[in-house]
């Protein structure tokens, strides 16, 4: 997969044990607006999450997707887009916080299930949204000079300027 970003804060000793982690995440259009999961605080990220041991990315996809928007992707529309690698100290505990986010480009049917938020996006706000993607990168600028640089918020601020780059370079 090709690399989009490598998000190293180099706020760490190399000497920590390591948290390694992939997430997967989608990029969807219903519409001409993206579906975005949005928290109490106004971010916004694209729905996706932690890869369970066994699962390929096309099944972490389907799975995180379903839960968080209550679509099911279409398994022949997932087309990759890129990965994000980060590299900082976890926010919870002395260890490197190492994940490979990996997002694809996909398409949902027109079924809608409930959402299936865990215990931690309930506590914050988490529910869906469908925004353009000038509306998405000024959501989260906006966070970025309210909160300052949430590793969490910066990844998912630049992988919404890398779509739109992308979108405009194939329109051109």
């Amino acid at each position: 997969m090709r690399k989009l970003l490598v998000m190293d804060a180099r706020n760490y000793d190399t000497a920590l044990p390591e948290i390694y982690r992939v997430a997967v995440r989608g990029i969807i259009f219903l519409e001409g607006k993206l579906l975005l999961i949005q928290s109490y605080f106004g971010e916004v990220k694209f729905p996706g999450g932690g890869q369970e041991s066994g699962e390929s990315d096309h099944d972490t996809l389907v799975r995180e997707t379903l839960e968080e928007t209550g679509y099911h992707v279409i398994p022949d529309s997932i087309r990759e887009f890129g990965e994000v690698e980060e590299l900082r100290l976890s926010t919870l505990e002395p260890k490197i916080w190492h994940q490979i986010n990996r997002y694809y480009f996909c398409d949902v049917d027109g079924e809608k299930e409930e959402c299936r938020y865990t215990m931690s996006e309930q506590k914050r706000g988490f529910h869906q949204v469908c925004l353009t993607l000038d509306e998405a990168i000024e959501c989260n600028w906006q966070m970025l000079c309210r909160e300052g640089a949430l590793p969490w918020n910066q990844r998912e601020y630049q992988v919404l300027r890398l779509v739109k780059e992308s979108l405009q370079k194939t329109i051109d």
